[in-house]
This record gives structure tokens, C-alpha cells and sequence, in this order.
């Protein structure tokens, strides 16, 4: 089949490989100049099985209350954007319940083994370059309560494979000696042996290099406009540069993939979450983390890659503004250094790249992926702030269903068709 894929971020250029792989004839298109350019540009770069749950847990509307007007706080809303999408609100905190929240933490949490482990087996295959460590990551708590609920999170996905290991401080230490500066703060940590990092901008653009290689297309700074077709289904996409002519279209446009499918009567829950990362050069300097964190506390990430230190975190409800608050940007930073004084001070000059992407986020969770009511139409979006750890295993899931096969994830969980 001739299939169009919209959207060359790491999960539409990862469906793209899938469906080349497997001898399809594939268009991969993107608006910009390159793969990758926009939300997989420079996220957090952590392949993470073991922290995979939705961000509507129960409890998350009083959160949300006690951090307005925060101005460092992990959330923050534009009252103006919810009144424009209430419905998408609403429904997030619909799925804040016990049981809901469980459901889908599952879901996510299976599907990120699942693309973990796919993510490992194409950089084998493939022979891809991209900064990989199976390292493990360590989740760090300041409360004994908050490392409890932890701990309790973790077991709730053992049973899917998921294995993790609770830390003392003394252990934590020992995993990690570069957190010794700042041991006072820590009540212990939770460590996932078999999560990772890496650079997904290195990752996708290695493998937009195989497609070429194969054959595959690749429209990049071509803007879809729309796509084509009428009753009896898709027919392809018209984009800036001309006609796409398709047996199927995959759309992956992440945050902007409701705006495609809206003219075929497909409307999609997801919501444009903004978030920052902050990456630092390291040369010369000492007392590096070599274990990707997790801070539970300050909710952002810290990653080493290579010569760089990738600082992550935030959530901003506001549209589609990609604008670069220094305010915000500059309060990951602070808080990612906070846990490794001795690094930090040797940091404090160095220059910093800050950068904003948007998050596709469902209003429950968990990616849509698969099939529409629309012939020929298929789904590879909403992943969230998983799109990195998703993207291998989305890739699969979403071949497996365009070409009728049996899957290996059971797919419902991700499908269009459970928001009816």
C-alpha cells in the first residue's frame, strides 16, 4: 500500500520505519525542515516504563488549586484556554477517579515496556546511534509518604513486567554518589532497572536516514493543508507542495492532529500541554549524574547525554503559545541542580539552551492509536509526555491494526472508539 504519514516528530517517523520495514511504499510529511523539530526536539530523553502514569491521578484538582499563583509551580493554567476547551477539562478530571486512573496507568504502563523493549530491538537491528543507556532511572523522594506511595505505584505495575526496587538513603547513595552533596534532603529513592535514556532528535533523524535508504518519502517542509477523500473514505493529503495521492493516512501530528481529522467528523480529546527543558554543556566538570532522576519533588527530570545535562519538567495549560517564559525555564534549571550543589556551582556560568514543546495529552491518558470510523484513516497521537517511550511499541500497534494482523499489546486501550 501507498500510505501517507502526517507528522515526522519520533512517533509518526517511527510509524513510518514500521510500515516501510514491512514494504509498504510511505510518505512521511512535516511543515518543518527536519524530523523531529518540534515536541521531540529536546524533551526529556528518558525511556521510562516505571513512571508512565497519567497526570490525573486522584487528587490532581486540589493540586492544581494549591499551585495557582506559584509562579515556580510544576502546573500552571490560563483560565482563558479551559473556558475556550471546557469539555477536554472536564473530562480530564472525569478520569481522576480511583479506578479510572488505574485503568489507564496500566494501559500506559504496559504500552512503555512494550515501546521500550521495540525502541532496543531497532537500535540493535538497525545498528542507531542516539546516546542509549540501559542505565536504569532513579525516582527520588524527600518524603517517607511520598516515597510510600511510591513504592505503592510501583507495585501496581509489577505484575505487567515492570520491576522496581525501593531504595534507603544509604543505597540511593550508593546507586548514585553524585547525590551525596545534597543526602539531607532525600527520604530515599525507587529505582527501575530495566528503564533508560537517549536522544530522541538523534533517534528519529537515524531513522529518517534507513528510510531514505528503503525508499520511504519524506516531505519535510511541506505543511498538510488537509486530507483528502469523501464517503467511501481517505484518499490522501493535500499539502503545500502538492497532492499526496494514499491507500491509507496515518496521522501524527501530535498536538495538531484534531484539525486534520475534524473535516472528516473525527474529533480528538487532546489538549496542547506546554512543557520546557533546559540543556547544558558539561565539559570539564565533576560530580555528573550518571542515573537518570526522576525528582518526585520538583517534578522535573534530569538526564546526562553524552556532554550534556538535559533538565525537563513543567505543565502549561495555554493553548498553543510556545513562547520561552526565562522565568520558567530558568526554575527547572535551578531545581534539576538543587539535588548536586558541587555540579551546580560549576554550572553556573554555562550556558543554557532552554526550549518548549507541546505535549499531545488525551483527556484520560493513555496515546489513540489504530483505526477510525473512517475508511483508510488511522491514528498515532496523544501520547503525551510518553511520546519518546511510546513511539517504537505506537509504531507496531498501529501497522499491526492498518494491516488487519493480531497484535501482540492487546490494542483496546488505545483505540478511538473507548471515548464513545
Amino acid at each position: 500500500m501507498r500510505i501517507a504519514v502526517v507528522g515526522a516528530g519520533v512517533v509518526g517517523t517511527s510509524v513510518a520505519w514500521e510500515l516501510t520495514a514491512r514494504g509498504h511504499q510511505t510518505v512521511l510529511i512535516d511543515r518543518c525542515p527536519d524530523v523531529a523539530q518540534e515536541t521531540s526536539f529536546a524533551n526529556g530523553a528518558q525511556l521510562h516504563a516505571g513512571h508512565a502514569a497519567p497526570w490525573n491521578p486522584p487528587g490532581v484538582l486540589r493540586d492544581a488549586i494549591a499551585w495557582l499563583g506559584q509562579p515556580d509551580s510544576p502546573l500552571r493554567i490560563n483560565p482563558l484556554r479551559v473556558l475556550r476547551n471546557p469539555s477536554w477539562s472536564l473530562r480530564f478530571l472525569a478520569n481522576a477517579t480511583s479506578r479510572r486512573y488505574r485503568r489507564h496507568a496500566d494501559a500506559n504502563a504496559a504500552l512503555a515496556r512494550y515501546g521500550v523493549e521495540r525502541t532496543r530491538a531497532w537500535r540493535d537491528e538497525l545498528g542507531l546511534s542516539f546516546e542509549a543507556r540501559d542505565s536504569g532511572i532513579l525516582k527520588l523522594f524527600d518524603d517517607p509518604t511520598a516515597l510510600e506511595h511510591g513504592r505503592r505505584e510501583a507495585a501496581a505495575v509489577e505484575s505487567l513486567g515492570i520491576r522496581h526496587r525501593v531504595l534507603d538513603v544509604e543505597a540511593t547513595l550508593a546507586r548514585e554518589p553524585a547525590l551525596s552533596d545534597a543526602a539531607d534532603q532525600l527520604a530515599g529513592a525507587i529505582e527501575f532497572p530495566d528503564d533508560g535514556c537517549g536522544d530522541p532528535l538523534q533517534f528519529t533523524a537515524a531513522l529518517a536516514r534507513h528510510l531514505v535508504a528503503e525508499g520511504a518519502e519524506l516531505w519535510l517542509g511541506t505543511t498538510a493543508r488537509r486530507l483528502l477523500g469523501g464517503p467511501a473514505g481517505v484518499e490522501g493529503v493535500e499539502t503545500s507542495r502538492g497532492v499526496v495521492d494514499a491507500d491509507a493516512v496515518v496521522v501524527a501530528a501530535g498536538s495538531y492532529s484534531p484539525s486534520l481529522t475534524r473535516g472528516f467528523g473525527v474529533r480528538l480529546p487532546i489538549e496542547p500541554v506546554k512543557g520546557y527543558s533546559v540543556t547544558i554543556p558539561l565539559q570539564g566538570t565533576t560530580g555528573v549524574p550518571e542515573t537518570p532522576i526522576i525528582d518526585d519533588a520538583r517534578k522535573v527530570v534530569v538526564t546526562r547525554l553524552g556532554d550534556r545535562l538535559r533538565i525537563a519538567g513543567k505543565a502549561e495549560i495555554t493553548g498553543f503559545d510556545l513562547g520561552l517564559d526565562e522565568r520558567r525555564w530558568q526554575a527547572i534549571r535551578s531545581q534539576g541542580l538543587s539535588r548536586f550543589p558541587r555540579l551546580a556551582e560549576q554550572l553556573a556560568q554555562a550556558p543554557s539552551e532552554p526550549w518548549a514543546g507541546l505535549r499531545p495529552m488525551t483527556c484520560d491518558g493513555p496515546p489513540i492509536l489504530g483505526p477510525t470510523p473512517v475508511a483508510g484513516l488511522h491514528l498515532a497521537t496523544g501520547a503525551g509526555h510518553l511520546g519518546w517511550t511510546f513511539a517504537a511499541g505506537s509504531a507496531r500497534l498501529v501497522a499491526d491494526q492498518l494491516e488487519g494482523r493480531t497484535c501482540e499489546l492487546d490494542p483496546t486501550p488505545y483505540q478511538l472508539q473507548r471515548y464513545r
